[in-house]
């Protein structure tokens, strides 16, 4: 325990940097680039989106089943030189698809696009070397967890990103570089991550290359080629759902447009940062749960999850919409930045939806009707798709917006019948509707606080009075029991006394 806490700390302390670097990057420098940055969003996005496939579920297998093969005399029986075999293969079918399809796809966006796809398509291509670079740098990040090592593969993946994406976009601004030089930067950020991954794992004397093929009976390679595919095509199919909106932006309106909505999405990511740690504290109960078949505890932690993750989202969606004419004043290029208010309205609130849902998609995930999760997802990713290339080109940024909120909306409803109809449970509560009652009755009061056209002050005092009305209200009513229990042990430690338990 004493490497897992260590480690624990430490990338809790590096997330934390990295969040505040993150924020001022996104508020006060990409707005003064907005083209740039743009198109380094769409062109890291590629990435991303495709890692499942350039991977061919690699992201996955590499903890799964690393068990099976862990034993160091033996190298772990050649499973790393099995991962990056399946990150080449990965890549080379990737690439190949990409080809085939790359002349309709530059029609398409001739075509469909609002703005002008020059830039995008001259750069485009170079997402090829960047993707695949950043898929190996993440195969090796992950391998790496294996051996409770999660520090120096996040300095490397993501607080070097929060780094080196801001001062290209700097660098361009100032007209240090061309643009093209500010890719091909990002390409070499890139690769360098996928050698230092290497040289750490090298200096770690986990770096074992020799392949062992004779380890792979038939039993696990039917075994391995059948969770591959469900890892590969799940996962592009839940990265297509959840994170193609940008991309397509990019493609279908123009790339300042990228920037303005990926900066409203940035902001309406912290909506659900409480989400993750809750997930992954509760996620070994859900398949305890599931294997002893145990529904009372099953839907009592599903309930609390639930509401937990309802009364935080709830307390800083209200927060932020309140004062969001305010934020954008004090950031640079505000007004146009501000063309992005509802993709934060309508990406916030599928960010309550997903809260409220909470341990749906855990829940179908570890059961034996796993297979639904894919098929919904692939349902899912074909609407997002369909819904963004008819709602961009019509209202602009904000149809990725709808049309996120559509495809989470029907991926958490198709889960939540799902949960009902296979374990007879269900997340909400009459607390759940309190919760949003309290939320919408706090935000019309606060509506009426005039303004003092001090930007900073107007954010104060109205988020404030917002979260300072809601939570004591929530806490009054014991909305969540949890939250109530949490904060008094909280108190108990302090010099509080007992009269102003909660």
């Amino acid at each position: 325990m004493g490497v897992i806490r260590r480690q624990s700390l430490k990338h809790s302390a590096v997330n934390l940097v990295g969040l505040c670097i993150g924020a001022v990057s996104t508020l006060f420098i990409y707005p003064h680039s907005l083209e740039t940055n743009g198109l380094v969003v769409v062109l890291l996005q590629v990435g991303m989106i495709s890692l499942p496939l350039l991977t061919l579920g690699g992201n996955t297998v590499a903890l799964r089943f690393f068990p099976r093969f862990q034993d160091k005399k033996t190298g772990h029986n050649g499973f790393l030189p099995l991962l990056l075999t399946m990150c080449l293969l990965g890549c080379l079918l990737t690439g190949l698809l990409a080809w085939a399809f790359w002349e309709p796809f530059s029609a398409f966006m001739v075509k469909r696009s609002k703005g002008d796809p020059a830039i995008l398509l001259r750069y485009l291509w170079m997402a090829a070397p960047l993707a695949c670079f950043y898929s190996v740098g993440v195969i090796l990040s992950i391998y790496s967890y294996n051996f409770k090592r999660i520090v120096v593969p996040s300095l490397l993946i993501d607080f070097s990103q929060k780094i080196v994406q801001p001062s290209l976009v700097i660098a361009v601004w100032q007209q240090w570089i061309p643009l093209g030089a500010a890719v091909w930067g990002l390409i070499i950020h890139a690769f360098l991550v996928m050698i230092g991954m290497a040289a750490y794992l090298r200096w770690l004397g986990e770096w074992h290359w020799r392949p062992y093929w004779k380890f792979l009976t038939p039993e696990l390679r039917k075994e391995l080629f059948r969770f591959v595919g469900f890892g590969a095509l799940g996962g592009f199919a839940l990265q297509t759902a959840s994170k193609i909106d940008i991309f397509m932006v990019g493609s279908l309106s123009t790339l300042e447009s990228a920037t303005v909505y990926s900066i409203a999405a940035y902001i309406a990511a912290a909506i659900d940062i409480p989400t993750k740690s809750l997930y992954a504290a509760s996620a070994s109960s859900v398949a305890k749960y599931i294997v002893d078949d145990n529904r009372t505890e099953m839907e009592s932690l599903y309930k609390k999850v639930s509401i937990n993750l309802l009364v935080v989202g709830l307390l800083v969606f209200g927060a932020v919409w309140l004062s969001i004419d305010s934020l954008f004043k004090i950031i640079p290029n505000g007004t146009v930045v501000a063309t992005g208010k509802y993709v934060l309205l309508f990406i916030g609130i599928s960010r309550i939806i997903e809260m409220s849902t909470g341990l749906n998609n855990y829940m179908v995930y570890y059961s034996r009707y796993y297979i639904w999760s894919l098929v919904s997802l692939g349902i899912v990713a074909v609407i997002n798709i369909a819904c963004n290339i008819w709602l961009i080109p019509l209202v602009g940024i904000t149809g990725a917006a709808i049309s996120t909120l559509i495809s989470v909306t029907c991926y958490n409803s198709v889960n939540i019948l799902l949960v009902r109809l296979k374990f007879g449970v269900t997340p909400f509560s009459g607390n759940t509707w309190r919760a949003l009652l309290l939320a919408v009755a706090v935000y019309f009061v606060v509506q009426f606080v005039p303004l003092t056209n001090i930007s900073l002050l107007d954010i104060a005092i109205r988020s404030g009075l917002y979260i300072l009305g809601f939570g004591i209200l929530v806490l009054r009513m014991r909305i969540s029991p949890d939250i109530n229990d949490g904060l008094n042990v909280l108190m108990a430690k302090s010099k509080w006394t007992k009269k102003y338990r909660v």
